[in-house]
């Protein structure tokens, strides 16, 4: 669910050429969805963006973080009765249909160039393996690049941030971001083979403009 607020934040910034206000990530994890282990399993795009297109969301200053002990407290917003008294909403709001979306890899990579950082959904297991920079290729992972398999573990069950692409060695790559802090990959970051719908990351990116 945290990923959602950084994707936010990082087309913001694109879209508008300007510094995006970090965005809260509590308030998604714990007003954005009604699951009471939210924190563990996660939460999808699609509660996250309608929640959002609704209510927009707040700033991290105005809904700081406070799930990193795993537990989800109430949401704040309907604990105090939200009014622009307590907290008041910032200016990043997504109108509804405000996305593209795509699972072709050449199509995917025009529009990162073209418009910037996407949402991707990735099998997660092989990111808590990766400690650096190294690019995750096809062939030395186990994961479904589809929700088929009939192993949960295995199925596309999280959400990152493509930022960008390149080429090492004859090897074509997806930059992505993920949420889970610096310790993971380089500073967070993560390297996955390209055009080989590696874990599922091609298979369906998304593009969202925001107002």
């Amino acid at each position: 669910m945290t990923f959602f607020s950084g994707l936010l934040e990082s087309r913001y910034a694109a879209q508008h050429k300007t510094n995006a206000e970090e965005l809260s990530k509590s308030e998604l994890v714990e007003c954005a969805t009604n699951q009471i282990n939210s924190c563990k399993v996660g939460g999808t795009f699609d509660d996250a963006y309608t929640y959002t297109v609704k209510d927009g969301l707040l700033s991290e200053q105005e809904y700081p973080y406070r799930n990193g002990d795993g537990n989800v407290e109430s949401c704040k917003r309907v604990d105090f009765g939200f009014n622009e008294t307590l907290v008041k909403p910032v200016n990043f709001t997504i109108g509804e249909r405000s996305y593209l979306m795509s699972g072709n890899p050449e199509e995917i990579k025009n529009l990162l160039y073209q418009y910037g950082p996407m949402f991707a959904h990735v099998n997660a297991a092989l990111l808590g393996e990766s400690k650096n920079f190294d690019i995750i290729r096809k062939d030395d992972v186990k994961c479904y690049p589809s929700n088929d398999s009939p192993d949960e573990n295995n199925r596309i069950n999280h959400g990152v941030v493509l930022v960008g692409y390149g080429v090492e060695n004859d090897v074509p790559y997806w930059i992505i971001r993920n949420s889970w802090g610096t310790e993971y990959g380089k500073d967070g970051y993560h390297r996955m083979e390209r055009g080989s719908n590696t874990c599922g990351i091609e298979r369906c990116a998304i593009l969202m403009f925001t107002n």
